[in-house]
């Protein structure tokens, strides 16, 4: 299903971007994505009942997304007639990675064991706008327990993890070795 959500949020950045929209319907996936994280199953059972005609599909798409930017509704009237309705969020995924790519920029999740400052998070951020070389970082700060202290930091598929959880598990893995 990755490549055919990729394909749609491939298709709605195209024309976001021809539109100059490409901010705007990323705020309204956003708060989409949002609103229908938990009604999922919802979506899949709309997507899979042979009931629903098209234009009662059409229907609940103008009711529940009334408001949203026209290329973004054409999508949803495109999803809901193709049975994809329940794809929303890993095409809110895909379009947020090729805005992402297009900007140079990424979210970096740092993991604490307390919740740190503008000022700390700031101060990671440049440090890994320095070792990363994207021109910005959307910060999100999360805590971790697990951790005991230190900080692991996600961007994209990448993990720096300078937490003592780490340091410790390193040093049993050498311990292990040397038996």
């Amino acid at each position: 299903m990755a490549n055919i959500s990729q394909k749609y949020a491939q298709a709605l950045y195209d024309v976001a971007e021809e539109q100059n929209l490409t901010n705007d319907i990323l705020n309204e996936l956003d708060q989409i994505t949002i609103s229908v994280k938990d009604q999922i199953s919802d979506l899949r059972s709309i997507d899979s009942n042979p009931k629903l005609a098209k234009d009662e599909r059409q229907q609940f798409v103008e009711k529940v997304f009334k408001g949203v930017s026209k290329p973004l509704l054409n999508t949803l009237f495109l999803l809901a007639n193709n049975n994809k309705l329940s794809l929303i969020p890993e095409i809110h995924e895909g379009y947020r990675n090729i805005y992402n790519q297009v900007h140079s920029q990424d979210l970096m999740k740092v993991e604490s064991v307390y919740p740190l400052s503008n000022e700390e998070l700031d101060e990671i951020g440049k440090a890994f706008i320095k070792r990363t070389g994207l021109k910005k970082l959307i910060l999100e700060n999360q805590v971790n327990d697990a951790l005991i202290g230190g900080i692991r930091v996600s961007i994209g598929t990448k993990v720096y993890d300078g937490s003592i959880q780490n340091d410790l598990n390193q040093l049993s893995k050498s311990f292990q070795q040397m038996k």
